[in-house]
């Protein structure tokens, strides 16, 4: 992801796909449980995910500033109780996380990739003879002031 416009579509696509509801329909002007639900999700994942000001995330969803941290208190209640919503929560932001992931490993060559484990097989090796050495020593140094 290049920048917080390019996240907060991709967050808002995400939270339409898990919510059934329509993108459009998120970010509209309606007080109904599951549309109200929806934008706080969408809201506390750009908080969480970007760099937006709060002022920047209200005119995303159309809204005031108030509206958004009025949005952060919401999502801070309902993670307490409201066990369906911290689900949705958690799935929306896995689903974010698992799309990162993913793309910034497929940009990279498998060879890279091979080189990367091999240098760490090395570290592990050096630190576990390190260890190993350390672990001697100590073992040397009781058994002479013991």
């Amino acid at each position: 992801m290049e920048n917080d416009d390019e996240v907060s579509e991709v967050l808002l696509k995400i939270v339409s796909l898990k919510t059934g509801i329509e993108r459009d329909d998120i970010l509209e002007a309606n007080r109904k449980r599951k549309f109200v639900l929806a934008r706080c999700v969408y809201v506390n994942l750009m908080h969480l995910f970007t760099d937006l000001s709060e002022m920047d995330i209200s005119k995303k969803i159309q809204k005031d500033r108030a509206t958004v941290y009025h949005m952060y208190k919401v999502h801070d209640d309902l993670t307490s109780v409201d066990k369906n919503y911290v689900k949705l929560f958690r799935e929306c932001s896995d689903k974010y996380v698992a799309m990162v992931c993913t793309a910034k490993y497929m940009l990279i060559e498998p060879a890279i990739l091979m080189e990367r484990i091999r240098k760490a097989e090395l570290e592990i090796k050096e630190l576990k003879e390190l260890l190993t050495m350390r672990l001697s020593i100590q073992s040397n140094d009781e058994l002479v002031t013991g």
